[in-house]
């Protein structure tokens, strides 16, 4: 049996300021980025937020860090199958989807337990520094993704430096008698 619970207008209130709480929040995470991710976190911002975190293209949590060679990214997908993890990265954007279909079936005590598990996740992210995308490498293990991205090797600025040179300029040999001097180039 269900319990009653009394109304309480002070906890709508609160729910109310929790769920501006985060608004602004992230809000703030966004305009302390150095690059904005792609337009579409920009006119998703407010659906991601008022669905309870709902939104179908950006419900994979991630951890990224770097090292001195290496971007590493990684995603926890648990019960997931590795013919059905997708990872690609075009122009700084690392973008991995997942999905998970899983059916179970069970006769056990004189019941029929029949389970059905279905999901989808998707994660874009902006990469900070750029990479080698055809050297890169993912590893599933024990449920947790595993992208390594090796950074692209900084060029080294030259400098170069030019010699400075002057026209030179040829005077006539002037003798004891003449006043007048003619400058020719």
């Amino acid at each position: 049996m269900a319990k009653l619970v009394k109304y309480s207008p002070a906890r709508d209130l609160m729910d109310i300021r929790r769920t501006f709480d985060r608004l602004f929040d992230e809000a703030a995470e966004l305009l302390s980025r150095p690059f904005f991710s792609p337009m579409e976190d920009w006119l998703t911002f407010p659906t991601r937020w008022w669905s309870g975190f709902a939104f179908a293209g950006d419900n994979l949590a991630v951890d990224m860090y770097e090292t001195d060679d290496d971007i590493i990214v990684k995603a926890a997908l648990p019960g997931v199958r590795e013919q059905d993890i997708e990872v690609e990265e075009r122009d700084g954007l690392l973008t991995i989807r997942a999905r998970c279909e899983m059916e179970e079936e069970r006769k056990q005590f004189g019941w029929h337990i029949q389970e059905r598990h279905y999901g989808t996740w998707q994660r874009t992210v902006q990469l900070p520094e750029p990479v080698k995308g055809d050297k890169a490498k993912a590893e599933l293990r024990d449920g947790i993704l595993t992208v390594t991205l090796p950074k692209v090797e900084p060029r080294k600025k030259t400098v170069n430096r030019i010699k400075v040179s002057v026209p030179k300029v040829k005077l006539p040999r002037l003798g004891k008698k003449e006043k007048k001097i003619r400058v020719t180039s």
